[in-house]
């Protein structure tokens, strides 16, 4: 797993978070959550695998209630919740 990224129910609170992580300097893209997830607004922040523990901690200290969780791409590309 290279790759990851987490899904929220809050369109704010997922560029809140992207900026968040910028500050950081954490590099992360805001994505169109994919459709096989079947969670969320539509919005997702995909990262680096090195860089999930960071996150984690950066999603509990925003205190972002709308996160929803972890997700990585499977091998035939359908979204895996960790």
């Amino acid at each position: 797993m290279r790759e990851f990224f987490v899904a929220f129910r809050s369109r704010a609170e997922a560029v809140r978070f992207y900026e968040e992580l910028a500050s950081y300097r954490i590099s992360g893209r805001l994505i169109n959550t994919p459709s096989s997830a079947k969670v969320g607004c539509g919005l997702s922040v995909k990262l680096f695998a090195k860089d999930m523990q960071q996150a984690k901690i950066i999603l509990q200290r925003g205190r972002y209630a709308s996160a929803i969780g972890f997700y990585y791409f499977g091998a035939n590309g359908n979204a895996i919740r960790l």
